[in-house]
């Protein structure tokens, strides 16, 4: 998933930047989703470090009179923290478009207001469109991913992100159970089996990533995800998927010492 973050110290216009930047994900059913919208550069650097996002794109004013920290600041304590930061300046300050570059922030964009609210607004959406374009090829590039099409249009997310596959209510579809997502789209669990053999078939109506299997429910044969969700496990694989698990989470416990 793509997080955004929105700094602006005008309540009013942080208020439509957002309204905006979400009505825009909705539309286009990005795996993207504002983690903060606040008028201090501060508030948001404690955020971050609070829960830092594995990919995100950030809509930044520069000049923040009443803080002790400016946009800029802020945009290089994100450059220095995040590997994948994507960010647009939104400011009345165009003069300051040459000192971003000096002090090596490298924005994606720099919207200046003066261009009015409609122009503004359309940047805002293109700017959307071009971060999540670099989201997804940066994905593309570095991850093991997992697709699947809806309506024609091709939509993928990290394999790490998966908990498992299974089959839908509706006939001819599955549904895919993730981190941040549940998503159900046309296909057949035996496709996606060929095509991911990462994931372990478990039963009949199920494909399971292990990595993020979190628990084990030995008395009713399921296995148990960080969510809360939970898949069944056939009889005769029962001992084999055990053994797995264990194995699994034996290793895991290792990785956090």
């Amino acid at each position: 998933m793509l997080s955004v973050y929105l700094c602006e110290d005008n309540p009013a216009q942080l208020e439509h930047y957002t309204e905006i930047v979400q009505r825009y994900i909705m539309i286009n059913d990005y795996d993207m989703k504002i983690q903060l919208a606040t008028p201090s550069p501060r508030a948001l650097l404690t955020q971050l470090q609070q829960d830092q996002p594995k990919y995100a794109l950030f809509f930044l004013d520069i000049e923040f009179p009443a803080e002790d920290m400016s946009g800029l600041e802020a945009a290089i304590a994100v450059r220095q923290q995040l590997g994948f930061a994507e960010i647009v300046f939104v400011t009345t300050h165009s003069e300051m478009a040459l000192l971003t570059f000096e002090r090596k922030v490298e924005p994606m964009d720099f919207i200046v207001k003066d261009l009015g609210r409609v122009q503004v607004d359309q940047k805002l959406r293109e700017n959307i469109d071009y971060g999540y374009q670099r989201y997804t090829t940066y994905l593309a590039n570095t991850e093991n991913l997992f697709r699947y099409t809806i309506g024609g249009r091709t939509f993928s997310l990290p394999m790490g992100d998966v908990y498992f596959v299974a089959t839908a209510e509706t006939p001819h579809k599955v549904s895919v159970h993730a981190v941040s997502q549940l998503v159900e789209f046309p296909g057949y669990l035996k496709d996606i089996a060929d095509a991911y053999p990462d994931l372990y078939r478990v039963d009949k109506s199920f494909l399971v990533n292990l990595d993020n299997v979190s628990g084990l429910d030995a008395e009713n044969r399921r296995l148990i995800f960080p969510n809360g969700d939970q898949t069944d496990v056939a009889t005769r694989k029962f001992h084999a998927v055990k053994t797995l698990v264990q194995k699994h989470l034996k290793a895991r416990e290792g990785d956090n010492r």
